[in-house]
């Protein structure tokens, strides 16, 4: 049985994108996306751009931007400033789409060519290069 880790998600940014570079010079971006539920409430959900989609990420949208994010979910753990264990949900996004017209031209954010497996960048390896 094949394994899918894939979501799709719309909703508005929080703050705007935060851009930084691994100490390898590999560009991410990250932002919080606010998502609607029904009757329940909102959730936040932090996601994880790279490379040029994190690029264009950063230079097109803007807080309370409407974007359609798809991508995978991903758990991981990190050891924090105490010592202690922690562990963080997060999407990383393989596509963003903005859903609105921003100063009257309309944004497209494209991660170019599909993705071959060889080009899939193992993220796990990337955790310890995050500069926060």
């Amino acid at each position: 049985m094949a394994n899918l880790n894939r979501i799709i998600l719309v909703g508005r940014l929080v703050t705007d994108p935060e851009q930084r570079s691994t100490m390898d010079g590999l560009p991410m971006a990250k932002f919080r996306l606010a998502v609607n539920r029904p009757q329940n409430g909102t959730d936040f959900i932090d996601i994880v751009a790279w490379r040029q989609v994190a690029e264009t990420c950063a230079a097109n949208l803007k807080k309370d931007s409407l974007a359609l994010v798809e991508g995978r979910i991903q758990i991981r753990s990190f050891e924090d400033q105490a010592g202690q264990r922690r562990w963080v949900t997060e999407v990383v996004a393989r596509n963003v789409t903005p859903l609105e017209k921003s100063n009257s031209k309309e944004l497209k954010i494209e991660t170019g060519a599909p993705v071959t497996p060889d080009e899939v960048v193992d993220d796990v390896d990337l955790v310890s290069d995050l500069p926060f």
